[in-house]
């Protein structure tokens, strides 16, 4: 059986399409690496606050929760988390001082070494805080 140069491009093409699916899954950032449970420690100028960051994967994607350890608001639901390897981002909605109504927070952090460092930001009062993250 001989196979036509047309039909020898559509199977290197098939094989490609095939091999790069298959790169494109090897590429997948790891996310056992940031699951879990995390202590954040948010340095807001002369005032601390701690919370509690618990990720999850549910249905292959990376999900999570946020608590405020003091009891300020407890299990909020991360919007759109997504961690690339190093870079962990996400958005949640919880009540914030000075007034405790409820914002929008983004959060953006670095895995180092096994712990987390980054900022929180508050786009409604202009506000960048520090915050740092240990494992449980």
């Amino acid at each position: 059986m001989r196979i036509k140069p047309a039909g020898l491009i559509v199977l290197v093409l098939f094989l490609l399409g095939l091999g790069g699916q298959a790169a494109a899954q090897s590429q997948k950032p790891d996310s056992n690496k940031i699951v879990g449970t995390w202590s954040l420690e948010v340095s807001a100028g002369n005032e601390y606050y701690y919370l509690t960051l618990e990720l999850t994967v549910q249905e292959g994607k990376l999900a999570g929760k946020l608590s405020e350890q003091s009891g300020m608001f407890k299990d909020a639901p991360l919007l759109e988390p997504a961690f690339d390897g190093q870079i962990l981002k996400y958005s949640v909605k919880i009540p914030t001082p000075p007034d405790v109504v409820e914002r929008l927070v983004k959060s953006e952090m670095t895995l180092v070494d096994n712990k987390l460092e980054g900022t929180l930001t508050v786009q409604d009062l202009e506000m960048t805080v520090p915050v740092t993250g240990t494992k449980k």
